[in-house]
C-alpha cells in the first residue's frame, strides 16, 4: 500500500468504520459508509429489541419475530437442545430470553464505553451505564445466595436470585464490562466493582476453581480451557483491587491448562476465542507479564482467521461447515491483536466480517437457526467502535 492510497485510507476512517474487500486493499468511502449504516441498524436492535426494562440484553430471540420466544412457539421447534439447557423449567421461554443475556449485556456495555471514547456523545456513555448497573442489580440478586455468585438470570432480574445456572461465558464478559466502565465509574461503584472481583474470587477458590455446568459435567481449567478467560483475570483482578497479593498464587494451579490451551485446537471456536483473547487481555492490562497470555492470543486469532474466507465470510467447524455469524467476535478483538503481531493485519480482515452481516434477523445461532445470535449483534458493535478508535488513533499517529 503507498504512501497516498494509505494517507486516504486513514481519512476515511475517521468518520466511519474499517471496511475491506481484500486483506491487502483499503476501504472505499462508500464501504466505509456502509459499515456506518449497519452500525445504525444493530445499534437500534439492540436498543429497540434485546434491553430490557432493567437494561439487560436478552439472548436468542426468535428469529422470525424480531421478539422473544413464547412458551408456546418453542414448543414448536426441536426439543432436543431445549429440554438440555433448560431441563424441567416451567418457563423454558424465559430462560432462552436470558441465557447469554449477560454475555450479551457486557459486550453491548464495552461498544458504548468505546463509542464514548470516540465521539464522546454522552448518550453512548449513559447506555453503557444502563448495561452496566443491570449487571450489577444480576450480582446484587445472586449475593441473596452467595457473595460472588453471578447467576443467569433466567426469566429476567426479578427472578434472578432464583436461577441455579452459572457459567465461566457470563462471568467473563461481566468482568470484561465491569473493568472497562471503572475509570468512568463513581467512587460507590468503583468499591462495588472490586468487591465483586474480590467477592467473586473467594467464590471459586472455595471450590478449588469448579463448577458444575448444566446437569453433565464438571468445568475446571483443565477440562475447559477457556475458563481460563475468566480465572486467570480474576485472581489478577482479585489482588490488584484488595491489595492482597495471595491472590496470585492460585496462577500456578492454572499454569498446566496454560500451557495445553496454546495449541488447543478446539478454541477455534469463535466463541471461546473471544472469551480467551479478551480475559487474557484484561489480564495484561491489569498488570500480569506472563508471555503465554500474548501468544495464545495471537494463535487464537490465527486459528479463527482460517475459518474466514476471501469474502469475510465465517464457517464454525460442522462437518459440513455451516456458515457462522459470530465471526463478528473475532472481528471484536482485531484491534487487541494486530498491536501484538502487525503481522497478522488483523484489523483489515475485521471489517470484511463486519461487511458481510448487515440484518440481525439473519445472524442466527448455529445450533438454534430459529434464534438471533445476540452476541454476533454486539460483537459487531464491539468491533465497529474499536475499529473507529483504532482508525482514529492511527490517523493521528502516523504521517
Amino acid at each position: 500500500m503507498n504512501t497516498q492510497t494509505r494517507r486516504r485510507f486513514l481519512g476515511t476512517m475517521l468518520a466511519a468504520a474499517a471496511s475491506a474487500t481484500g486483506r491487502s486493499h483499503a476501504a472505499s468511502p462508500a464501504s466505509a459508509n456502509t459499515l456506518a449504516a449497519t452500525e445504525k441498524v444493530m445499534h437500534d436492535f439492540v436498543v429497540n429489541r434485546m434491553m430490557d426494562g432493567d437494561g439487560l440484553c436478552r439472548s436468542s430471540l426468535c428469529a422470525a419475530t424480531g421478539a422473544p420466544w413464547t412458551n408456546a412457539d418453542l414448543a414448536k421447534t426441536d426439543q432436543r437442545l431445549i429440554i438440555d439447557m433448560f431441563q424441567n423449567s416451567p418457563d423454558k421461554a424465559g430462560c432462552m430470553s436470558y441465557e447469554n443475556a449477560l454475555m450479551a449485556t457486557g459486550e453491548f456495555a464495552v461498544s458504548q464505553i468505546v463509542r464514548h471514547r470516540v465521539t464522546k456523545d454522552p448518550a453512548a456513555r449513559e447506555l453503557a451505564h444502563r448495561a452496566i448497573r443491570a449487571i450489577l442489580a444480576v450480582i446484587e440478586e445472586g449475593r441473596h445466595y452467595m457473595p460472588g455468585w453471578l447467576p443467569k438470570p433466567f426469566g429476567g432480574l426479578r427472578n434472578a436470585r432464583n436461577s441455579h445456572e452459572m457459567s465461566t461465558d457470563q462471568y467473563t464478559k461481566a468482568i470484561v464490562a465491569l473493568y472497562a466502565w471503572r475509570p468512568l465509574a463513581s467512587k460507590d461503584e468503583q468499591v462495588t466493582i472490586d468487591r465483586f472481583f474480590v467477592d467473586a474470587a473467594d467464590f471459586f477458590v472455595a471450590r478449588k476453581f469448579r463448577h458444575a455446568y448444566r446437569h453433565r459435567t464438571i468445568v475446571t481449567a483443565d477440562t475447559h480451557h477457556h475458563a481460563l478467560g475468566l480465572f486467570v483475570p480474576l485472581v489478577v483482578l482479585a489482588a490488584k483491587t484488595s491489595g492482597d497479593a495471595g491472590y496470585r498464587k492460585h496462577l500456578a494451579a492454572f499454569s498446566a491448562a496454560m500451557d495445553a490451551a496454546i495449541n488447543d485446537e478446539v478454541l477455534a471456536n469463535f466463541n471461546m476465542t473471544s472469551l480467551m483473547v479478551e480475559g487474557y487481555h484484561v489480564a495484561m492490562q491489569a498488570g500480569l507479564d506472563d508471555p503465554r497470555l500474548p501468544q495464545t492470543i495471537e494463535m487464537l486469532w490465527q486459528r479463527g482467521a482460517k475459518r474466514v474466507d476471501a469474502n469475510g465470510d465465517a464457517y464454525d467447524n460442522s462437518k459440513p461447515p455451516k456458515t457462522d455469524s459470530e465471526a463478528t467476535r473475532l472481528a471484536a478483538v482485531a484491534t487487541i491483536v494486530e498491536p501484538l503481531d502487525p503481522a497478522t493485519r488483523a484489523t483489515e480482515l475485521a471489517p470484511k466480517i463486519l461487511a458481510r452481516q448487515t440484518d440481525p434477523r439473519k445472524m442466527t445461532h448455529t445450533r438454534l437457526p430459529e434464534s438471533i445470535a445476540e452476541v454476533a449483534v454486539t460483537s459487531w458493535l464491539v468491533a465497529y467502535w474499536r475499529l473507529r478508535e483504532w482508525r482514529a488513533t492511527k490517523a493521528v499517529t502516523e504521517p
